[in-house]
């Protein structure tokens, strides 16, 4: 089932991935879409108490897609409990050696 990870507008620490969820070959533009909210704390425990299925990471949280219009629906939930949100790259430095 595919994952979307959520994580924080504010926070300044770069999202890292296992090696393994690298591709064998990526160009400098790689990226993972992900859901940026003002307030995680807050967003967790709504999606939480509305029954949406979330994984916690370490450093982030993913929502377990079932299907392709739980994300808008997401979204709205959010904003219309005013919880900024966006859909944005969270991979912000991708080591190229």
């Amino acid at each position: 089932m595919p994952r979307l990870p959520i994580v924080s507008n504010e926070s300044n620490a770069s999202i890292c991935l296992p090696n393994s969820s690298l591709p064998a070959f990526y160009m400098e533009d790689y990226t993972v879409l992900g859901l940026r909210v003002s307030n995680l704390g807050a967003a967790v425990r709504l999606l939480e108490k509305n029954g949406i299925a979330l994984i916690n990471k370490n450093e982030y949280i993913e929502l377990s897609v079932e299907k392709s219009e739980q994300i808008p629906h997401v979204i709205q939930l959010l904003k219309a409990n005013h919880i900024s949100c966006d859909i944005a790259d969270i991979v912000e430095h991708v080591y190229q050696g």
